[in-house]
């Protein structure tokens, strides 16, 4: 299962001044002002999502791993997707899209989609990047029917 895979398809998913800004932010001492940032710069979590997360219990874990999300960034950035390496992959896989997340998402999604002969998307409507704290339902049953 893949949800919203951080691929880098030709356009820029966040501009670097914001990694930048999680930096100075962490290097203050500020993880939750940098988690923050992140959602809101990066994924584009809307204001009531952010609400919903800052109230879920996994919140306080996230800001203490605030840390590792430069390390991620650079990674996802770095990486190159090659469709070619994936064509022999008969691996049955759910692709994960929320209705209403950001463009980039969705074009990672049907790259990998068209790459992964075994693979099939489901989109969430009405959801973004964070359906699995906000829309608990609806991700877990999009999970439980791909493993039925």
């Amino acid at each position: 299962m893949l949800y919203e895979p951080p691929l880098h398809m030709g356009t820029e998913i966040y501009p670097p001044e914001v990694v930048s800004k999680i930096q100075a932010l962490l290097d203050g001492g500020d993880r939750e002002g940098a988690l923050t940032t992140f959602m809101q710069d990066i994924v584009h979590v809307p204001a009531h999502e952010m609400a919903i997360l800052r109230s879920a219990p996994n919140w306080s874990a996230r800001v203490a791993a605030a840390p590792t999300m430069l390390r991620e960034l650079r990674g996802s950035h770095e990486y190159v997707f090659e469709p070619t390496g994936f064509r022999d992959l008969r691996i049955p896989t759910l692709l994960l899209l929320g209705g209403d997340s950001p463009a980039y998402f969705k074009t990672a999604i049907e790259a990998v989609h068209a790459a992964l002969p075994a693979s099939q998307v489901r989109i969430m409507p009405g959801q973004q990047h964070a359906a699995i704290n906000t829309a608990p339902e609806i991700f877990t049953r999009e999970v439980v029917e791909f493993l039925a």
